[in-house]
């Protein structure tokens, strides 16, 4: 038998073992993740995380990898599928996709702190956000062991992407250009992906200021920075509302945002509150009008 085909029994003897461990890790890890993403994150704004699914690699890339390292280290001898598991420890592969820079950061550093991990052990983190990969690539890695009831533990590798970053793989074409995939990239391929990882990266940037901006704005624990109401009232429109903020018109076409301190104030709440708890969209609400150098504000006399 052959070195390749030799390989190619033991991975498939690997999957054929080992398939039902890894898919119930994978679960595993996903309702992990989910507690994590709530307690991170706690009354706030849940769409931050998104556990986005997880994938078990196909067997001709784990297969391309173990040749790649093979070809590397002569003396590498991959004769079993606990040899299999051990080389390639991103075989099950779990995605948590984040808003912004540091929702990324975040999540990367709960990951690695050794009160959350519970009964998981951490194996290897990467940090390919700063700086990225020379072809542009992004993301935080962790490869945690996850204990299992099917035989020796599993290893997986949690990717923490901002959904810019998983948006680039999938502009750039990027699995088409992976190990044991059917294309190599170009100089020109390269380029471009470099470019646009830079721009992406820019705007995430942004996003990330923006957010910070924003959040100072309607932070619901802020009393302050937002002028005295006078008593002139005037009708709104609510057109979108979320956990920190409400987003209204007036008759003019003007738009507004509805701070969280001031529906607390109405809702006889105590602590943080959701604001999309108090206020729907096309909600109709008598307002005064409140603009300063950063913004218009309504704040409502009463709420629907």
């Amino acid at each position: 038998m052959s070195a390749d085909s030799a390989m190619r029994e033991v991975v498939s003897r690997a999957y054929a073992q080992r398939r039902d461990a890894w898919e119930s890790a994978a679960v595993r890890i996903k309702h992990w993740l989910k507690q994590q993403q709530k307690g991170l994150l706690k009354d706030k704004d849940i769409s931050r995380l998104d556990v986005d699914g997880h994938r078990i690699k196909d067997p001709a890339r784990t297969i391309a990898k173990l040749v790649e390292k093979t070809a590397d280290d002569p003396e590498l001898r991959i004769s079993s599928p606990h040899d299999v598991e051990d080389h390639i420890r991103d075989i099950v592969g779990v995605k948590v996709l984040c808003k912004s820079p540091r929702d990324q950061k975040m999540m990367f550093d709960s990951l690695r702190d050794p009160e959350q991990l519970g009964a998981f052990v951490l194996i290897e983190q990467k940090n390919y956000v700063d700086p990225p990969k020379p072809s542009g690539y992004r993301a935080c890695h962790v490869t945690l062991q996850i204990p299992s009831d099917q035989g020796d533990p599993v290893f997986a590798e949690i990717q923490v992407k901002t959904r810019l970053q998983d948006a680039w793989g999938e502009l750039t074409h990027e699995d088409m250009y992976k190990p044991g995939a059917a294309m190599k990239p170009s100089e020109l391929h390269g380029e471009f992906a470099r470019a646009m990882a830079n721009m992406l990266a820019t705007v995430d940037d942004m996003a990330d200021t923006l957010a910070v901006e924003l959040s100072a704005l309607t932070n619901p624990d802020l009393d302050t920075g937002v002028p005295s109401a006078t008593d002139d009232t005037i009708e709104v429109k609510v057109r979108a509302t979320g956990p920190k903020y409400a987003l209204a018109v007036d008759g003019d076409g003007r738009q507004g945002l509805i701070p969280a301190f001031a529906v607390r104030k109405l809702s006889d709440s105590k602590g943080t509150i959701k604001v999309n708890d108090f206020v729907s969209v096309d909600d109709r609400l008598r307002v005064t009008v409140e603009e300063d150098s950063k913004g218009l504000y309504y704040i409502p006399r009463e709420l629907a």
